[in-house]
C-alpha cells in the first residue's frame, strides 16, 4: 500500500445568510487504497466530488474528518517530494511569463541541485516526455496544447515523486493527442515505477491506462472494479450508464493496462 484515504468526509458552507448557514457535504466517508506501482482511476461526472477529494488528498483542502496516510515508501520524503500534480487546464497551471525551462525547474529550486545540474535536468526531462531540447526557450502561448501538457508532466515528474495525481489531466486534449499522452503517461509509470491516480470522467480514457477503477457517484465510492476485463459487467446502475454513454465497446481505447 502506497497511499490509503480513510472514511474522508468533506462538507461545504452553504447560503446566503451570515448567521444561518447549512453545510452542504461533499465527501461521505471515501476509503480506498493506492497500491505502489499502479495506476488507479476514480471515475465519475462532474460535480460529483471527485477533485474536491484529490484536493484533499493533495493537502489543498482539509477534510472534516478521516485521513490520508502515506506508506513508508514516501512517507519519510519531504512532503514536495511526495506527490506531484497534474491538472486538467494546463493553460491556468503555468505561469504563462515564464519559458518552458523556468518552468519545468520550479520543482528543482528545492533540490541542492546546481545551476548546471538543472538545467541539464530540464534537458533530460524534456527528451523524456517527447519534446526537443530547442523548446526550452518557449513560452506557453508558442506551444500546442499537448506540447504544454508535456511539459506539465516533465514538471510533475522532475521532483522524482512516487505518486502522481492525474486531475482529468487528458480532457482538454483532442482525441488523437490525448491517446500520445496517454502512451506517454503509461511509459513514464513503468520506466520510474510511478503510482497514479487518474480522476477522469471518461471511461474509455480510464479502462486504456489504468489498473483498477473506483466508480465515484455523489461523494462515495459506489463500485469497485479489480479486473477491467469484468468492466462491462458492473452491477451499479450508474455505472452502467456510465458504460452505455460511452459506447465502450465501440470506442478507440479498448486494451486495459498491462
Amino acid at each position: 500500500m502506497l497511499v490509503s484515504v480513510q472514511n474522508i468526509r468533506k462538507s461545504f458552507a452553504v447560503g446566503d445568510s451570515w448567521f444561518k448557514k447549512s453545510r452542504h457535504e461533499v465527501l461521505k466517508g471515501v476509503s480506498f487504497e493506492l497500491f505502489e506501482g499502479e495506476c488507479l482511476g476514480l471515475l465519475g461526472e462532474s460535480g460529483s466530488g471527485k477533485s474536491t477529494l484529490g484536493k484533499v488528498i493533495l493537502g489543498i483542502e482539509n477534510p472534516d474528518s478521516g485521513e490520508v496516510v502515506f506508506a513508508d515508501a514516501i512517507s519519510d520524503l519531504p512532503s514536495h517530494e511526495k506527490m506531484s500534480v497534474v491538472f486538467q487546464d494546463y493553460t491556468s497551471s503555468v505561469n504563462p511569463r515564464l519559458r518552458v525551462e523556468e518552468i519545468i525547474s520550479e520543482p528543482l529550486l528545492r533540490t541542492q541541485l546546481t545551476h548546471a545540474e538543472k538545467k541539464q535536468k530540464v534537458n533530460e526531462l524534456l527528451v523524456e516526455v517527447g519534446l526537443s531540447e530547442s523548446m526550452k526557450t518557449r513560452f506557453p502561448h508558442q506551444l500546442s496544447g499537448g506540447q504544454l501538457q508535456r511539459v506539465c508532466i516533465a514538471r510533475a515528474i522532475a521532483p522524482s515523486p512516487k505518486f502522481i495525481l492525474l486531475d482529468e489531466a487528458v480532457s482538454s486534449l483532442d482525441v488523437s493527442v490525448q491517446a500520445q499522452v496517454l502512451d506517454l503517461l503509461a511509459n513514464l509509470k513503468q520506466r520510474f515505477g510511478l503510482s497514479y491516480l487518474f480522476i477522469t470522467h471518461d471511461i474509455t480514457v480510464a479502462a486504456y491506462l489504468c489498473n483498477r477503477i473506483l466508480i465515484f457517484q455523489d461523494g462515495k465510492v459506489v463500485e469497485q472494479v479489480d479486473d477491467l476485463n469484468n468492466l462491462a459487467h458492473a452491477t451499479n446502475n450508474y455505472a452502467k450508464q456510465l458504460l452505455s454513454a460511452a459506447h465502450f465497446l465501440e470506442r478507440a481505447f479498448t486494451e486495459p493496462a498491462a
